[in-house]
């Protein structure tokens, strides 16, 4: 799991930034379950720490899990006042889905250079060329590959095409010799064709 911080949307008391954690609580990270990554945001001047959680797959647009609790060496006043209406108002999930998608974006960079042209061509959908459906193979096999119970699913949140779109695309991936079977793996393996087809895609090309 990968984490950020949000920067608090008010002011946090002299000694709240020596109780920055890169990972949440275990407690906190048991509920949720493994697979997914966590944003930290203070709440309530520091009193509280609002945890984050989006599945790996997700479409990222908000998170899956919410978890509140009293940060350490938060004001045992305002821990003692609970999670007040006012606390809860602080909370920004929408600047949380973005700091996950950073996060994201930049983990894809680093394991895999063609994320970018990947997720362009995803979106830039207007008929199903070769490059695209490369691009569907490469995806389908890194959602497969880290263990998303359902890649179809994914990738209909991630392109916004209706699921049996997604699903002819596959099946034209697999005709067409892009997306190939690898003995009991689930899911499959983009070829070394749909790797060329979406590195010859212009960077800035979808």
């Amino acid at each position: 799991m990968a984490d950020e911080e949000l920067k608090p949307t008010t002011p946090r008391p002299p000694d709240a930034a020596r109780q920055r954690t890169a990972r949440p609580p275990q407690g906190v990270a048991e509920l949720a379950g493994p697979g997914g990554d966590w944003v930290r945001e203070e709440l309530g001047h520091g009193a509280f720490e609002a945890w984050h959680f989006f599945p790996h797959g997700s479409a990222g647009t908000a998170p899956a899990y919410v978890f509140i609790q009293p940060a350490a060496g938060g004001d045992p006043a305002a821990v003692g006042r609970g999670v007040t209406t006012t606390v809860l108002r602080e909370m920004r999930p929408a600047e949380a889905a973005g700091a996950a998608r950073r996060l994201h974006r930049t983990r894809q960079a680093v394991r895999y250079p063609l994320a970018e042209r990947v997720e362009a061509l995803l979106q830039s959908y207007t008929r199903p060329t070769d490059a695209y459906l490369a691009a569907v193979a490469l995806r389908y096999e890194r959602l497969a590959d880290a263990g998303i119970r359902s890649p179809v699913r994914s990738l209909v949140d991630i392109t916004g095409l209706p699921l049996g779109t997604v699903k002819s695309h596959i099946q034209l991936a697999r005709r067409k010799g892009l997306l190939e079977a690898v003995g009991a793996k689930a899911g499959g393996r983009a070829t070394e064709r749909a790797h060329a087809l979406v590195a010859a895609v212009p960077q800035d090309a979808g």
